[in-house]
């Protein structure tokens, strides 16, 4: 993938790396872009690990466009500056994403990747910025928000984990920097369980990077207080997928159905476990599996966006569609 520097409105900078493959000429495809957002400890490079991990090599298969961030704080992306009326780190960033940098990336790239619409794709702490940023949208915003994926979270926390989290959390420092060997340990059961490449180790420690304080102690102390203030108003398609051995999320079908219900206003709902997968499960054996499932989402999602916007609320839009 190719890297990006942009500046946005307020003079700040997002950086991240794209890959807009051709349009297959004697397609009408309508294609999606899929902006991907990564969780804490990692930044763009987590969706573009070498090997048969990257998005890009369904990417340029399937001719659809992506775009993978540094989220605020990660990379080259400044930090998300004070939003008003948002009392933690994750509703800031939130707010921030789809108030300034969705929209920039879209009056930057659209026309370029010849997309319709964005869809979400995001991962753990990712995955809460994503779920407020989609909550937040109003549909007034300068991008056309098609659907959200988010993986890597769910609606109970294992506790022992947690309580790891707030030890860690005891320090001043602005910035919480993982040992790698733990991580891996919990992130992807390595080397214990025979979910990821061995050699995924070799990157990991090179994609693992400094944590901001506010975000950590957001997805574990305050987050699950008011998530659903934010999931109740998202009103796209929502694809959810959760490791059936994720270190930090308790999976089952309980949670699933937890998880589901949070989403009252979302017109589809898919919710999986990922079978034999780990918590990064986009840098496990499923990681193609799973990226198989979000690109035929996401065209999917803007398949009927693209219907419904040329049809009105009323109509189904078929004819006109085929036109």
């Amino acid at each position: 993938m190719e890297p990006f520097k942009l500046c946005l409105p307020n003079g700040a900078i997002i950086s991240g790396r794209y890959n807009f493959p051709p349009r297959d000429s004697k397609s009408a495809q309508i294609r999606p872009l899929i902006v991907c957002i990564p969780g804490g400890s990692y930044d763009s490079r987590y969706f573009d690990v070498q090997g048969a991990q990257s998005i890009c090599n369904l990417s340029s298969c399937l001719k659809i466009p992506v775009i993978a961030i540094d989220r605020p704080g990660y990379g080259a992306s400044t930090l998300a500056p004070d939003v008003e009326n948002a009392p933690t780190y994750a509703q800031g960033q939130g707010i921030y994403l789809n108030s300034v940098v969705f929209p920039a990336l879209w009056q930057t790239f659209a026309d370029r990747a010849e997309a319709s619409g964005i869809v979400l794709l995001s991962h753990s702490i990712g995955a809460m910025i994503a779920t407020i940023a989609a909550g937040s949208y109003t549909g007034l915003e300068d991008y056309p928000l098609a659907g959200i994926i988010t993986s890597g979270i769910g609606s109970e926390l294992v506790e022992g984990h947690r309580q790891g989290m707030l030890h860690l959390l005891d320090e001043p420092a602005e910035f919480v920097q993982f040992e790698a060997t733990p991580k891996d340990a919990i992130m992807l059961q390595l080397p214990h369980m025979n979910l990821a490449p061995l050699e995924m180790r070799q990157f990991t420690e090179q994609l693992n990077q400094p944590v901001p304080q506010g975000e950590l102690r957001d997805i574990n102390t305050t987050w699950l207080g008011y998530w659903k203030d934010y999931s109740s108003n998202v009103k796209v398609p929502l694809l959810y997928g959760l490791g059936e051995f994720d270190g930090l999320w308790n999976c089952s079908a309980e949670t699933l159905a937890v998880y589901k219900a949070a989403f009252p206003k979302s017109p589809t709902i898919t919710c999986e476990i990922i079978p034999m997968a780990p918590h990064c499960m986009e840098l496990s054996f499923q990681s193609q599996a799973w990226y198989l499932k979000c690109f035929a989402f996401a065209i999917e999602c803007i398949v009927t966006k693209s219907i419904r916007d040329i049809a009105g609320p009323n109509e189904s839009g078929l004819a006109h569609f085929m036109e």
